[in-house]
């Protein structure tokens, strides 16, 4: 059992990073909630049109672009004055939590109205930016080395794998539970419940991160680069691409699978078995990510999983309506998106260190909060996508669709994320940023805080 003792002592050693990671258990709870019930909980148990569904999703993609560039502004401008960000990320919980319930308290409460539901989800959007944002930059701190960086990225994917587990198996259930007789105050429980995990999960992360939350000294706070936005280069537009491809096109499957499930393959339950697969093999996935970490590239291995989900996502397209072929195929998928969720972070986090080798400034806050515009207002402009496409065929809630409406399902859910994979996949193969060219930099990048801190004294 020397394998099983080797990995102990490797998680007792990264324990810090274990803790930072539990945050993506929240995060992903919020995420993946929007993400597989929002837009149904809009168009079919409240009762919007599609068309006012779309315009809301383009005002929140709207919201999101302002909300991170500010977090991120935000962000610097406290690290750099000695507010670590996990002092940031304590302040935040509480008021996102709080807006998260609200929205699943929408049915129980009976709103329907524009404005207010625009309001609610603007303000759970800013709120949350004020939690991501420095969330995502602590990567660059609480592991230094490529390789760990690699480990931290998968220990938060696991995270989210398992957040996926109870989206799948409780929020998801509850959607086909509301659209038929309505269970309100059940929905109205599992806001409050999952606000409650947020919190949790999100303050351990703060506490376990502590100690790496802001730069050790003053000429470590004036590396910090002061712009909100960072220097575009190769390498910056290289993930910038791959991080539209992650936030847009990757996850039309997982956004429209409610609806597939429901008027592609008339069995709306199907849907929470295809989500608890993917969920599942997303912790297998992230599991295999992580044990090639230390022998390989994560350019190369991010490469590699975009193949591997656009194979399982093609092959779901083809397996007709064989549910237990359909599993089979959404298993290998969740394998590939496992890591497409997983690498890019350890990447950015190794390119903030390329960019401070080129123009000596670390420039962590502005990537990490540019990065999460494009995922998130990818993600937006996903949902805002759908609805106006399903808007535009003829949608209609709990009828029949047309066949113009099944084809547009199809080409969204499957066409789209095979053709961003591909995207992603000849970006990454002109990626070149490996282990060993990363510890170089590192290297460089130390001796002048050395020799900076010599002219100091």
């Amino acid at each position: 059992m020397p394998d099983l003792r080797a990995c102990a002592a490797q998680l007792n050693r990264d324990r810090h990073v274990v803790g930072y990671a539990s945050g993506n258990f929240g995060k992903a709870i919020f995420l993946g909630s929007i993400d597989v019930t929002l837009l149904f909980l809009l168009t079919d148990i409240i009762g919007m049109p599609a068309a006012e569904v779309s315009l809301l999703m383009l005002i929140v993609f709207l919201g999101d672009l302002a909300f991170d560039i500010g977090a991120g502004m935000l962000a610097c401008h406290a690290d750099r004055h000695g507010i670590g960000y996990p002092r940031l990320i304590a302040l935040c919980v509480l008021p996102c939590a709080c807006a998260f319930g609200a929205l699943y308290a929408l049915p129980f409460l009976q709103v329907q109205g524009f404005l207010l539901i625009a309001t609610l989800l603007l303000l759970l959007r800013g709120s949350y930016a004020l939690i991501d944002v420095p969330h995502n930059a602590l990567l660059a701190r609480v592991t230094v080395d490529s390789h760990a960086r690699g480990r931290a990225s998968g220990y938060r994917t696991l995270f989210s794998a398992a957040a996926s587990v109870v989206v799948a198996t409780v929020i998801a259930p509850s959607m086909n539970a509301a659209a038929g007789p309505a269970a309100p105050v059940r929905m109205a429980w599992l806001g409050l419940w999952a606000g409650i995990l947020f919190c949790a999960t999100l303050l351990l992360a703060a506490w376990s991160s502590r100690a790496a939350g802001q730069p050790r000294g003053a000429l470590a706070r004036q590396a910090l680069a002061s712009g909100w936005w960072p220097r575009h280069d190769r390498l910056f537009g290289a993930i910038a691409v791959v991080a539209v491809v992650t936030g847009f096109a990757i996850p039309m499957f997982g956004k429209t699978l409610l609806y597939l499930c429901t008027y592609v393959l008339h069995d709306a339950g199907f849907a929470s078995r295809v989500l608890l697969t993917l969920a599942l093999s997303g912790i297998a996935g992230a599991t295999l990510w992580i044990s090639l970490v230390p022998r390989h590239d994560k350019t190369t291995l991010l490469a590699l999983s975009h193949g591997v989900a656009a194979t399982g996502i093609a092959l779901f397209a083809c397996a007709g309506e064989h549910q237990a072929l359909l599993l089979a195929c959404a298993a290998l998928a969740g394998v590939g998106v496992a890591g497409v969720a997983m690498l890019p972070w350890g990447i950015l986090a190794d390119i903030v260190d390329f960019s401070e080798f080129r123009y000596r400034q670390r420039s962590e806050t502005a990537a990490f909060a540019a990065i999460l515009v494009l995922l998130k207002a990818g993600g937006m402009a996903a949902l805002a996508t759908i609805g106006w496409t399903l808007g535009q065929l003829g949608y209609v809630p709990g009828a029949v669709q047309a066949p113009a409406v099944v084809l547009g399902l199809k080409a969204l859910a499957f066409g789209v994320p095979v053709l961003g994979s591909c995207i992603a996949i000849l970006v990454l193969l002109r990626l070149d940023i490996g282990h060993a060219m990363h510890a170089r930099v590192r290297r460089v990048n130390g001796l002048r805080r050395l020799a900076r801190q010599g002219q100091a004294m």
